[in-house]
């Protein structure tokens, strides 16, 4: 359910789409994270969560193929399983809860998502089968309501300590595969709009653009710096989305 409110400048949504794709073209995650507590200040959440989804295809298919040697298929297909089952439930909330309570719910979930990344990770689970599984459900979940996929995710490779190259290349590919399923979903149930649609194509500039920077900037950067100031920008975002609860 999404209230009227009037469209936003193009050109604001390009400099947040922008900047979320450079952080995630170095990181391999963080373009939603990112983007989405700025965009639902923006546009009602029921369409910014659509046009993150939609936004990031085009450079998520550069990065997948160029990382897929280094998958892990086994992980990768234990998380779908548990992405599949859970994202109808964040997809419900998404079309049924007011703008309001979903911008709250992403500002929360977005805040709860820094701490976690912030505190030092615990000894790697001896079972991480169920782990993934578990951390899959979640991750569904948050996709569908809000396209913050990444947190249960990341929490979970950096407990168990994958490495950097299987890491990137799981997320990326398990992120491109459920959101295109989201993606279809939230078509078939009147989410996904021409207008939707439109607007990501005019985001592709600032996507393109971000994209370019952030490769151009990996391995000139300290990984510290960068992981400084994407904890920065999504704190505010956060902020700023339960502000406007």
């Amino acid at each position: 359910m999404t209230d009227l409110e009037p469209a936003p400048s193009i050109a604001l949504v390009n400099a947040v789409l922008g900047v979320a794709a450079l952080v995630a073209s170095v990181t391999g995650f963080g373009y939603a994270l990112v983007a989405i507590p700025f965009l639902v200040l923006l546009l009602p959440p029921a369409q910014a969560v659509p046009l993150v989804l939609i936004s990031w295809f085009p450079i998520a298919i550069f990065l997948v193929i160029g990382s897929r040697r280094h998958l892990v298929r086994d992980r990768l297909m234990r998380l779908l399983v548990g992405g599949i089952a859970g994202a109808p439930l964040g997809i419900y909330g998404l079309a049924s809860f007011s703008d309001s309570t979903m911008r709250a719910v992403i500002g929360a979930i977005t805040l709860l998502a820094v701490v976690a990344m912030a505190v030092r990770t615990s000894e790697p689970l001896a079972r991480e089968g169920r782990a993934l599984l578990g951390a899959g459900l979640l991750s569904g979940a948050l996709a569908g309501a809000s396209g913050l996929s990444g947190p249960p995710i990341v929490l979970l490779g950096l407990r168990q300590r994958w490495s950097h190259e299987s890491f990137r290349a799981t997320l990326l590919c398990y992120f491109f595969i459920l959101h295109t399923l989201i993606s279809l979903t939230l078509g078939n149930v009147g989410l996904l709009t021409w207008d939707t649609l439109s607007m990501s194509l005019q985001a592709l500039p600032g996507v393109a653009t971000g994209f370019v920077v952030g490769m151009w900037l990996k391995g000139r950067v300290e990984a510290g710096m960068y992981r400084r100031l994407t904890i920065g920008l999504v704190t505010g975002g956060g902020l700023l989305a339960l502000s406007l609860h």
